[in-house]
């Protein structure tokens, strides 16, 4: 390596770092609305299914899984115990190590993105990982498009969870979170068929699409 390349390298990484650091405040601020507006505007009762970081970097977490299960809701809207899906909202900074599986194409491999996922009630117990968008063979194989930005997990063909996921900076202010994350989520979730829906409810929303060849 150059004496030039040794400059230049060092430069990339700080300005990579100030980003992040810059970027900080702001995705605090967003996930604090994101979570208020889930439960008193869209979802009602939650319950806390605990939280993931991609810790094993040491400098750096490139990602953060936030989880919930949506609870069933009683008489006069008291909410249950019994769960009627999931919902995951997951950070991605970038991948957590090299590309396994290079026949991945995926759109949020070289993007920072806001992943927007859900379980439904056929397995309510169930939620996405931060593990589940890395280019391993297994993910490879099971993660299909479903159309209009909308993506599955398809094993044998068949989708049984759901996501879309939004470039982070899109998602500028309050307005944009519930635009673009927040009201496709809710349309999705209580749709019977997402995959028919999707047309509709994501013609408008920056969600990733698979790379045009």
């Amino acid at each position: 390596m150059t004496d030039a390349e040794i400059i230049e390298n060092g430069r990339s990484l700080f300005l990579s770092a100030q980003n992040l650091r810059r970027s900080a405040p702001d995705l605090d601020a967003l996930l604090g609305s994101l979570w208020e507006a889930v439960e008193a505007e869209y979802f009602g009762p939650i319950e806390d299914l605990g939280d993931e970081d991609s810790d094993d970097h040491g400098w750096i977490s490139t990602g953060y899984a936030y989880n919930a299960a949506v609870l069933a809701r009683g008489k006069k809207g008291k909410p249950l115990k019994q769960p009627i899906g999931s919902l995951t909202f997951i950070v991605r900074l970038c991948s957590t190590g090299e590309v396994e599986d290079e026949s991945a194409h995926w759109p949020w491999l070289d993007q920072a993105c806001l992943i927007v996922g859900w379980h439904g009630s056929d397995t309510p117990d169930d939620y996405w990982e931060i593990g589940n968008f890395e280019p391993t063979d297994d993910n490879v194989a099971n993660i299909a498009h479903a159309g209009s930005g909308l993506w599955a997990w398809a094993p044998d063909g068949e989708y049984y969870s759901h996501f879309f996921a939004i470039p982070i900076f899109a998602l500028r202010n309050e307005h944009d979170l519930k635009k673009y994350a927040l009201r496709p989520l809710k349309a999705l979730f209580d749709s019977e068929d997402p995959v028919a829906a999707a047309p509709d409810v994501l013609k408008d929303i920056p969600a990733l699409q698979p790379p045009t060849k």
